[in-house]
Order: structure tokens, then sequence, then C-alpha cells
């Protein structure tokens, strides 16, 4: 078989410890559909790659599959937002969260997806980014796929990138009973035009997918296809009126403190860190925006 012109040079990235080997183990499985078809793809790992070879090396790409997790694939969107390289995801992480928000539900499907894609069976769809700029960085932007949390969540997350990566998905959670001792309400400010709010809050995100710590959907609604980024607050300042909705808080389920909203553009004050697909972003204020359609995602984007 002769491969598309249009796909050549397709390019996978992993890390070879990702998932406790999962990534080496299944780079070597999608390399060997690929060969079997004709297609020649190079392998980028991220153990032995730096950060600027690696964003060289991709701006030489036309198609690109990150075999690994979301911290992974937030150190690679950055290489590809608005170039119309198309990127594929094979989960190998302790989450996975971005990959939930596609339309394959296995690891079998998604290498399948892949392969009908590079051989021209299906098409990639577009995705929106979220674009990050702080108060104290002024020449810099930062770029998220995920939610941006902070508050609880970030604790929690940052906690969480504290613990053994042996210990998958259950990170989040571990993360999340060792960060409650440290519960406490912080002052934001969150404003777009459709939403203002002032005071006190435990944990904020604005999301632009649904799960977040492998598979927690706290932003049910959420779809990375409509140019809009969910907002989400636990407000109050008693921690015993709010502690009896844990529960609804990590469904995504309405409760007396949530408050929600959509936009595209939103304004945040806080003096906490914020945290974006597993990885510190910044510190204290930020403008978020959505860069619709900015990432063109393979298998193809599905909003349920």
């Amino acid at each position: 078989m002769v491969p598309p012109a249009e796909y050549q040079r397709i390019h996978l990235v992993f890390h070879p410890n990702s998932g406790k080997g999962l990534g080496a183990r299944r780079v070597t499985e999608l390399e060997t559909l690929l060969f079997s078809l004709g297609l020649r793809p190079r392998r980028l790992d991220t153990s032995k790659i730096s950060g600027s070879a690696l964003g060289e090396a991709l701006g030489q790409a036309d198609a690109v599959v990150v075999i690994g997790g979301d911290g992974l694939i937030h150190h690679v969107i950055k290489h590809l937002a608005r170039t119309r390289t198309p990127m594929g995801i094979v989960p190998a992480g302790s989450g996975n969260d971005t990959w939930r928000m596609s339309s394959a539900r296995t690891v079998e499907q998604t290498l399948q997806d892949v392969v009908r894609f590079l051989t021209g069976g299906i098409e990639a769809r577009p995705v929106d980014l979220l674009e990050l700029k702080y108060a104290n960085q002024d020449s810099q932007t930062k770029l998220a796929i995920g939610a941006v949390s902070w508050g609880f969540e970030g604790l929690v997350n940052g906690r969480a990138n504290e613990l053994p990566r042996s210990l998958g998905a259950l990170r989040y959670l571990v993360g999340l009973v060792l960060s409650l001792p440290k519960l406490q309400p912080h002052r934001t400010v969150v404003h777009s035009e459709e939403f203002d709010f002032r005071g006190q809050i435990y944990a904020a995100s604005i999301a632009n997918i649904r799960s977040v710590g492998g598979g927690i959907t706290l932003f049910p609604q959420a779809d990375y296809t409509d140019g809009l980024a969910d907002i989400s607050l636990v407000s109050g300042n008693r921690l015993h009126k709010v502690l009896p909705y844990v529960g609804h808080i990590l469904c995504g389920r309405k409760h007396p403190y949530r408050e929600i909203a959509r936009s595209s553009q939103v304004n945040v004050q806080t003096t906490e860190a914020s945290y974006a697909d597993g990885e510190l972003l910044g510190h204290g204020d930020f403008e978020l925006s959505v860069l619709h359609h900015a990432l063109l995602l393979i298998p193809g984007a599905d909003s349920r």
C-alpha cells in the first residue's frame, strides 16, 4: 500500500515509562500496524529528546500520534495549535481524560481509527483549546486542552503530582484525601460577559472536557467543539455546610453551592496556583480565551 501523500511523515510521541511501561508497548503495537500497511512512522521518545527538539520535529510532521496521557498531550498541543497538523491519542497515561472525550471507547478501536485516518478512511475533526495569559507573565501564554483548576482542585492536582505514577488514576483520589486537611475557602473573582462572581470559593474550574482524575465527571455538559468553556465553582465559607454535597460535586450534579456558566472569554482574579492537564500552569490572575477549533484531533471529536 502506498501511503497517502499528505501523511508521509507520521510522528509517534511517547514516553517509555508512561502507564508503567504501557506507552512503550502501545507505540510498538501501533508501529506494527502501520508497518503492515506500508507506513513508516518516526518515534519521538520524550525521555531522550529535549522540548525544543520535540517542537522542531513536530513542526516537520504531517500527522502526530501521542501515545500517553494528558500531561504528554499538554506538552504537544502547543506545537500543533492552529497548524492543521492532525493529532491522534492512544491512551497510555494515568488519567486519559482527553482521550475519554473522543469517539473511541476502547484502545483497540482507537488504534483502528488512527490507522483508518492515516489511510484515508475517516476524517479528523477540529476541537477547541484554552489559552491562558497570566498577569505576572506578560510575554507568555499557556495552552491547555482539559480543565483549568485552582482552589482545592488545584491543591489536589499538585498533591497528586507528588505521588508515585504507579498509582495510576488512583493518584487523584489519594491526592484528594490527603488534601482534605488543607481545605479552606479562598477569595476569587470570575468575570465574563455572561457571568460575574466575587466571593469565597472552595474549588474552581474552567473546563473544556467532561472529566478529571481519570474519569471523575465534574463537568458533564462540557463539549470541546462548541467554542465555549464550562465555568464551575463551589462557593461558600463554612465547610460543614458544603461537605454533605461532596457526592454531588464529584458527579457534576446540582447543589446549593454550585455556580456555573459558559463563556468563551473569562477573567480570573486569584492568589492561588492553577493547573491544567495535570500540569502547573502559573500563579495568580489570568485571562482565559477559548481558541475555537484550534486543533485537529484523531479519532473524530465526539460530544457525547
